[in-house]
């Protein structure tokens, strides 16, 4: 999908401009206030692309290219929890929960309840 935007000037003297992004483009790219948008100008045009960038929540890595993963909770008394976080930082996490049980189940009398995958 494209969309034709117009962008206008701050109006502070700044030289920045601002872009308002309407609704509809809004809801279909899957974009809330808040998020972080990166530009990425066309050189063959007057064109612009906007892309999403999520930082890990742990080391504050972009996760553009490589995409990321996500730790969340809902507890029954309504508070959420969410991270978002890099390959890496993903990773570690999954290692030492891992590591975590196989901890608290090495000395269980069935062998295979403690195995790491």
């Amino acid at each position: 999908m494209r969309w034709k935007l117009t962008c206008r000037d701050a109006g502070d003297g700044s030289g920045d401009a601002i872009l308002d992004l309407p609704d509809d483009l809004l809801q279909a790219a899957g974009w809330t206030e808040g998020d972080t948008l990166e530009l990425e100008p066309d050189p063959d045009c007057s064109t612009i692309r906007l892309k999403k960038v999520v930082r890990c929540d742990v080391c504050d890595a972009s996760t553009t290219e490589m995409g990321h993963g996500v730790l969340q909770a809902q507890w029954r008394d309504g508070e959420r929890e969410r991270m978002q976080l890099c390959r890496s930082c993903f990773g570690y996490a999954m290692a030492t929960l891992k590591r975590v049980h196989w901890v608290n189940h090495m000395f269980d009398d069935d062998p295979d309840s403690g195995q790491e995958d």
